[in-house]
């Protein structure tokens, strides 16, 4: 059956917001099947960028590149310059340690700008999936990371404040950040730290 809620994060998502976008483009729009993702993830999506749908983007889950096409109603010549802002504008937001990771990719390469905007629109995907797995963790269990390990641990017992209390007098505290307990957008960072 098919879920009549599905997860799709605004532009003006609060927890992505305050976690802080790195990234001048936005998706909306998104269907992500994991199914079918194989190599890559296998979504749909609406490309936004300075608040404007300038694109859709795709990719079969088969590990080819994505493929960005218009929007509907865009003109070839409209969705050839958005295109291209879009790539540029990617290409300019990454980091030194991304260009320095994928130097092979970005140097002497004449599509360097259009592989950073698949860069990009990858990473932006992985923080809505990672935002929705972390949502729907912290409705059903307790989690909490591990300040001496770096990893995040679950209980399989309700958030509760009667299970929290609990728990927090058995784990030593004072190493643990309880998720369930902190705002989102914090608890997003640790759960962006968080190894394995």
């Amino acid at each position: 059956m098919k879920n009549p809620n599905p997860f799709v994060a605004a532009a003006t998502d609060p927890t992505l917001d305050a976690f802080g976008r790195r990234y001048p483009i936005e998706l909306k729009n998104i269907k992500f099947n994991s199914h079918f993702s194989r190599e890559t993830h296998c979504f749909t999506a609406t490309v936004y960028f300075d608040g404007q749908a300038v694109m859709k983007v795709e990719n079969d889950g088969n590990g080819g590149s994505h493929n960005f096409y218009p929007v509907h109603g865009q003109s070839k010549e409209s969705f050839k310059i958005m295109f291209d802002e879009a790539c540029d504008s990617a290409y300019e937001s990454l980091g030194d340690d991304t260009r320095e990771e994928y130097k092979s990719l970005l140097i002497n390469n004449p599509y360097a700008e259009s592989t950073a905007l698949e860069f990009v629109v990858t990473d932006v995907l992985n923080e809505h999936l990672c935002l929705k797995d972390m949502r729907k963790l912290l409705k059903s269990k307790v989690a909490v990371f591990d300040e001496g390990d770096g990893k995040i641990y679950q209980y399989s017992c309700k958030p509760t404040e009667e299970n929290l209390t609990f728990l927090k007098k058995e784990t030593a505290a004072e190493q643990c950040v309880f998720l369930n307990d902190i705002p989102e957008h914090e608890a997003m960072v640790y759960w962006r730290r968080a190894e394995g």
